[in-house]
């Protein structure tokens, strides 16, 4: 496929080729770059051709490859071969994942933060407290148990509490760096003929939604995606919500009750309930301000769909209610593989405080400390009986 042989080619070097099909004549010129392994992405030997962008090109460039013996990827292998030759570890090849996927400027550069080793450094700074607190345990158990270091459980609790607290917080900072990464679901709902399509389709700057008079016109879930101030936001406009015999519109009202049961945000186009059954995500909203009529009842916000009133007010009270989900953390979690491990390990090291305070057996609160280590690893790299020893001796004098 190339004219240049193989002898030439120099590491991390880009070139220019013309790129030939199988009756050697020319079908078009490409920019090369050769990377031997290990200093390449997998740490494998690899080829980048960089050629226009017609697909038809495209998918002869990949036939002619697997014509000389080359196979189409598996979704993810570049990056799980990088992770298999020790390139990166799990928590930079879940990065690149999250890279790709956010749906925000402000999710990428977490995201990236995190690819450069950020939520590895972080982990593994709380890893090493927990193998210290680990080897100075096994290091009075070896002398007795009877006899231990003055103040050592007492300064125990307080480092292993600290450390619970750390990862709390990464649990509360997920919740606001998987808006910026997944996006966040605002679902407009209430009664029929409410003005919901109406907007549905002002947010979205276009007509997406048929609207009409009729009451129950709205029969199916539409969704689409703006961006507000930043924040991806899925905008989901419902069934209206009555009563009905109607067999089709019934499925529609449905469907709109499990929308708002999963929803960050609820734009509920109706008045307020009693005090007793008001939830939080929800925004209650008078729409049809623009008809001067006398409505009844309490509001957050008061609107006009139609005419575009008051709507970027609605939209930053958008924004506040998901800028009060979660809490900010230099522990970046992507991933709810991630948020799971970094819970497991939580609990455990709750239960080791627990277990201190009770007085229980240094050796079963090492068991739970392990036990956290282990939820740890599945995040970062594992930890080994060597990292324990060298925590335990690393305090010793120089020869003892």
């Amino acid at each position: 496929m190339l004219q240049k042989k193989e002898k030439n080619f120099k590491h991390n070097t880009p070139f220019l080729s013309p790129l030939l099909d199988e009756d050697l004549s020319v079908f078009d010129e490409a920019l090369i770059n050769i990377f031997f392994g290990p200093s390449s992405y997998t740490g494998e030997d690899l080829a980048e051709i960089s050629s226009h962008g017609n697909p038809i090109i495209i998918e002869k460039i990949i036939s002619l490859s697997c014509l000389y013996g080359c196979r189409v990827a598996e979704p993810g292998e570049f990056t799980k071969r990088a992770y298999l030759n020790n390139k990166m570890d799990m928590s930079q090849a879940e990065a690149v994942s999250s890279l790709i996927a956010s749906k925000s400027l402000a999710g990428t550069k977490l995201s990236y933060k995190n690819l450069g080793g950020e939520l590895a450094d972080q982990i593994l700074s709380i890893k090493n407290n927990i193998i210290s607190t680990i080897g100075e345990f096994e290091f009075n158990l070896d002398i007795s148990e009877e006899d231990l270091q003055p103040n050592l459980i007492k300064n125990s609790i307080k480092k292993i509490h600290a450390l619970e607290k750390r990862l709390g917080l990464s649990l509360e900072g997920f919740k606001k760096t998987n808006l910026l990464t997944v996006g966040a679901s605002v679902v407009i709902a209430g009664p029929t003929n409410a003005g919901k399509s109406t907007l549905f389709n002002h947010l979205l700057d276009k007509e997406r939604a048929i609207t009409s008079s009729v009451p129950g016109t709205t029969r199916d879930v539409l969704q689409d995606t703006i961006n507000l101030s930043g924040v991806p936001v899925v905008l989901k406009d419902t069934a209206g919500i009555r009563k009905t015999k109607n067999t089709v519109e019934k499925i529609g009202v449905d469907k709109a009750f499990k929308q708002i049961s999963s929803a960050d945000v609820v734009i509920f186009l109706g008045k307020k309930p009693k005090k007793s059954i008001l939830d939080e995500r929800f925004i209650y909203v008078l729409n049809k301000i623009d008809l001067k009529k006398k409505f009844s009842g309490d509001y957050d916000i008061k609107i006009s769909a139609l005419k575009g009133k008051n709507i970027k007010e609605l939209t930053k009270m958008v924004l506040s209610l998901l800028s009060a989900r979660g809490k900010d953390s230099n522990i970046i979690l992507t991933s709810k593989r991630q948020v799971e491990n970094i819970g497991g390990a939580r609990d455990f090291l709750k239960k080791s405080v627990a277990g201190l305070e009770r007085g229980k057996s240094l050796e079963l609160v090492v068991e739970d400390l392990n036990s956290s280590l282990s939820f740890l690893d599945n995040i970062t790299k594992k930890t080994t009986k060597d990292d324990i020893l060298s925590s335990i001796f690393s305090s010793f004098c120089v020869g003892k």
